[in-house]
C-alpha cells in the first residue's frame, strides 16, 4: 500500500483535506483486504505454476496491524496447505510516518495435477477479522526426460525411471539427476531420502558430475545411480525424493571467484513423483523349485575336495551372474532322486558389492554350501536355479553339470565310528559287523615330539645391571639446589626493596590536607606557581568537605566568583605563562582577594 503525504498550507486547507480523505474512505466500496484504519491483509502464491511433487509458498501479508489469529492449514482437495514456522517482520519509516509489515508463510503441496483455487483465508488483526482474495494455482506433471523445460529455474532435481510398468521383484534403473545453474556450481551431494512401503530402493554411493547446456544456459549436473523393485502388485505414486545439495552461494560477495573465496550453501531439493505399476508374476508355468528370483541368471558350480570318505564334507561354490534382483535370489536346489545319499546344510550367500546390478547391468553373487555323501556315490548331482525372466515374461531354469567325485568307505578309528559299530569295553579293536561296510583299525600310538622343549643352561648367566635412576645421583640434587637458592634470593631482595619503598612513600604522602591547612599554604606560598597550586588545592578541598548540595546552594555572586577564580588559576598555571613569571613572588593584592574569597567559602562549610 503506497503512502501519499498531504501538505497543509493553512488550517482551512488542512480541514478540507481531512474531510476529503474521510469522504473517500466512507464512500469507497469495502475491500476484504483493507479497512478505514489502514490495515491491509493480502495473500499471494509465489508461483502460479507448480510442478507435481514440489512445494510452493503462500504468503499472507499483514500491513499496519498486529496478527492475533490465523488458521494452521487451509483445506483444499488435492492440495496440502499447512502453515510454516517462518514469519518475517519489516518496518519502514518515511515522511508520512511508520509502516509495519508481517509475512506469514504457508507450504503448498499437491497430490495430483490440475487447476486449483486456494480459498479466502480469514485473519484476525487487532481484534477484527479480515479476509484475503482467493488465489489460482496450476499443478502440472513435469517430464523428467526433458530437463530443458525447467531451464528458467536456478536449480531443480529430476527422478527418472526407464520403465513405468515392472514385474513384482523386477529391478529397474532409477536415476536422480540434479541441475544447478552455472559451471562448477555443485560441491557435494547428500544421500537421497525416498521411501515407500511397496518398494525397495538401492543407491550407489558415488555420483557423477558433469555440465550440460539447457536452452543455451549452462548447468552443472550430478547424477546418482539407483535401482528399485516392487514388492506388492498395484499402481503407486513414488516420491517425490528429497536430497541435500551443497551448491554455490550466489549471494556471496565474491560471486563465482574460484579458489579459497568460494562460498557454498546447502539446499534441499525435491524431485518429481513417479507413477509405477507393479504387475504380479504369472502362475502359469511356475517351476516347483521357484523361490522368487527375478532376472536373467547363469550359474556355475565348483566342488572340493573331489576324493572323500563317506561322511566327509564337500564344499560347493556356486557363482551366479547376470542382471537381476540379487536381494531375492536363493541358492540353487539339489536335484537328486534319492536324497538319503546326501546330507546338506544351508547355503551362505554373499553379494558382490562392486558388481552393482540395476536390472540392466550384470551383477554377481556367490553361494557356499556344505554337503556330505552318505554312500559311495560317483558324482555330485546337478543343482537347479529357477527364476522369472522379465525380458521374456516366462520362467526359466538353469542347471549345473554333475561333478565326478571319488567316495571311499569310512575307515575312521573306533572312537569316531558311526552309530551301529560295536565298540568293546576294553577299547580293543574288533571286526566290523557283517554287512556294515566298515573296517575298524587299531589307532596308531603317537610318537613324542621334543621340538618345543627349551634346553637347560649349564653355564653361569651374564646378568645385566639395572639402570640407575637419575634421582639417586648426587649431581642431580646439586643441580637442583643451586638454581633454587638463586631464585629465592632474588625473591627476598625484591620483597625487601618493596617494603622500603612502601615505607618511604607512606612517610611522605600522609593524609590529605584539610581546607584549613590549604588556607595556610595560600598564605605561606613564596612563588606564583606555589600560590596558584595552593589556591586550586584549597578550592578542591572545600568542594570535597562542603559537598555538591552546599556548592549548589551558594549565593550566585559567590558561586560565580569561585568559578572565575578557579578558571583564572588554571589558565595562569597551565597556560602560556612563562617560567620566569611563575617563579616571581605572588601579588599581595591578589593574595588578599583570594584569602577573602576562601574565608567566605569557609563560613559555608557544614
Amino acid at each position: 500500500m503506497a503512502a501519499f503525504p498531504i501538505r497543509f498550507g493553512n488550517r482551512t486547507t488542512g480541514l478540507r483535506a481531512v474531510f476529503a480523505l474521510l469522504a473517500c474512505l466512507l464512500t469507497a466500496p469495502h475491500s476484504p483486504a483493507q479497512t478505514a484504519g489502514g490495515v491491509t491483509v493480502q495473500a499471494d502464491v509465489l508461483t502460479k505454476r507448480l510442478p507435481l511433487g514440489e512445494q510452493a509458498q503462500l504468503v499472507v501479508r499483514v500491513i499496519n496491524g498486529r496478527v492475533e489469529a490465523l488458521p494452521d492449514s487451509v483445506p483444499v482437495e488435492g492440495l496440502t496447505i499447512r502453515r510454516s514456522p517462518r514469519i518475517e517482520q519489516k518496518m519502514e519509516f518515511d515522511a508520512g510516518g511508520s509502516r509495519t509489515e508481517y509475512h506469514i508463510y504457508y507450504v503448498v503441496e499437491a497430490s495430483r495435477a490440475g487447476d486449483f483455487t486456494i480459498p479466502a483465508i480469514t485473519v484476525r488483526v487487532d481484534g477484527r477479522d479480515y479476509t484475503t482474495e482467493p488465489k489460482a494455482l496450476t499443478v502440472y506433471e513435469r517430464d523428467p526426460s526433458d530437463p530443458a523445460l525447467d531451464a528458467s529455474r536456478p536449480y531443480f532435481a529430476n527422478l527418472e525411471c526407464q520403465s513405468r510398468e515392472i514385474w513384482a521383484g523386477q529391478v529397474v534403473p532409477l536415476t536422480l539427476a540434479i541441475y544447478v545453474r552455472g559451471a562448477r556450481s555443485i560441491n557435494d551431494v547428500g544421500p537421497p531420502l525416498l521411501r515407500h512401503d511397496a518398494f525397495v530402493f538401492a543407491y550407489d554411493r558415488s555420483y557423477a558430475l558433469d555440465g550440460v547446456d539447457l536452452d543455451g544456459i549452462t548447468f552443472t549436473t550430478a547424477k546418482r545411480p539407483a535401482s528399485v523393485f516392487g514388492l506388492t502388485p498395484g499402481t503407486y505414486s513414488v516420491g517425490p525424493a528429497e536430497i541435500q545439495v551443497a551448491m554455490l552461494d550466489e549471494s556471496s560477495p565474491f560471486g563465482r571467484m574460484p579458489g579459497f573465496f568460494q562460498s557454498f550453501t546447502a539446499r534441499t531439493l525435491r524431485t518429481n513423483p513417479l507413477n509405477l505399476t507393479v504387475k504380479p508374476l504369472p502362475e502359469t508355468g511356475k517351476p516347483p523349485h521357484f523361490k522368487g528370483a527375478v532376472g536373467n541368471f547363469t550359474v556355475t558350480l565348483k566342488a572340493s575336495p573331489l576324493t572323500v570318505a563317506i561322511g566327509d564334507p564337500i564344499t560347493l561354490d556356486f557363482e551366479v551372474t547376470g542382471p537381476g534382483n540379487y536381494e531375492l535370489l536363493e541358492a540353487p536346489v539339489l536335484l537328486e532322486a534319492d536324497l538319503s545319499d546326501w546330507r546338506t546344510y544351508d547355503a551362505r550367500k554373499q553379494i558382490d558389492t562392486e558388481a552393482f546390478s540395476d536390472g540392466v547391468s550384470p551383477g554377481r553373487a556367490t553361494f557356499t554350501q556344505i554337503v556330505m555323501p552318505q554312500a559311495q556315490v560317483a558324482a555330485v548331482p546337478a543343482f537347479e536355479l529357477s527364476f522369472f525372466n522379465p525380458e521374456t515374461g516366462a520362467y526359466e531354469n538353469r542347471r549345473t553339470d554333475p561333478i565326478a567325485i571319488r567316495v571311499t568307505p569310512d575307515t575312521r578309528p573306533v572312537g569316531s565310528a558311526p552309530a551301529g559299530v560295536a565298540i568293546p569295553a576294553n577299547g580293543a579293536a574288533t571286526a566290523a559287523a557283517p554287512g556294515s561296510g566298515f573296517i575298524v583299525e587299531e589307532a596308531a600310538t603317537p610318537e613324542a615330539q621334543y621340538n618345543d622343549i627349551v634346553h637347560i643352561r649349564t653355564t653361569p648367566p651374564r646378568w645385566q645391571p639395572l639402570p640407575v635412576a637419575i634421582t639417586s645421583r648426587p649431581g642431580f640434587w646439586v643441580g637442583q639446589i643451586i638454581p633454587s637458592i638463586a631464585l629465592f634470593t632474588l625473591i627476598g631482595l625484591g620483597w625487601i626493596r618493596r617494603r622500603r619503598s612502601t615505607a618511604g612513600n607512606s612517610g611522605k604522602t600522609g593524609p590529605s590536607p584539610t581546607f584549613k591547612a590549604s588556607l595556610a599554604s595560600v598564605e605561606s606560598a613564596r612563588t606564583q606557581a606555589d600560590f596558584l597550586r595552593a589556591v586550586l588545592r584549597a578550592i578542591d578541598r572545600w568542594m570535597a568537605e562542603a559537598g555538591s548540595q552546599t556548592a549548589a546552594s551558594l549565593p550566585d555572586d559567590l558561586r560565580q566568583a569561585l568559578a572565575t577564580q578557579r578558571t583564572h588559576a588554571q589558565n595562569r598555571l597551565y597556560g602560556a605563562s612563562t617560567e620566569a613569571l611563575l617563579n616571581q613572588a605572588p601579588d599581595p593584592t591578589e593574595r588578599t582577594a583570594v584569602l577573602r574569597l576562601l574565608s567566605a567559602l569557609r563560613r559555608h562549610l557544614p
